[in-house]
């Protein structure tokens, strides 16, 4: 188990963004959406750094980091392995999340 979280988090970390790019995993099931967003202060640094997940129209801040550069990344990777393990089928997608 320990192994196939790290070999994920790996997976994810490799199709990271550049620092400060904007990206969101859309994840669906059912018809049912839900987003989960890494945001960042600045396109030129990748702290400090927000992820918010969207479900239903309403936003709620998970983490955030002001210092920790990865934190936010490897967070948003857990999070999306979590949806994935329950049945979600999730995409990346660069940019800011749809309105």
């Amino acid at each position: 188990m320990n192994r196939l979280l790290i070999m994920t988090v790996m997976f994810f970390s490799s199709q990271m963004a550049f620092a400060g790019d904007d990206y969101y995993y859309q994840c669906s099931k059912d018809e049912r959406l839900k987003t989960i967003a890494v945001t960042y202060a600045s396109s030129s640094s990748d702290v400090p750094c927000n992820v918010t997940y969207t479900k239903k129209d309403k936003a709620v801040e998970l983490w955030h980091a002001d210092k920790q550069a990865g934190y936010c990344e490897s967070k948003a990777a857990m999070f999306v392995e979590n949806q994935t393990r329950k049945g979600w089928s999730c995409n990346k997608n660069m940019g800011n999340t749809p309105k």
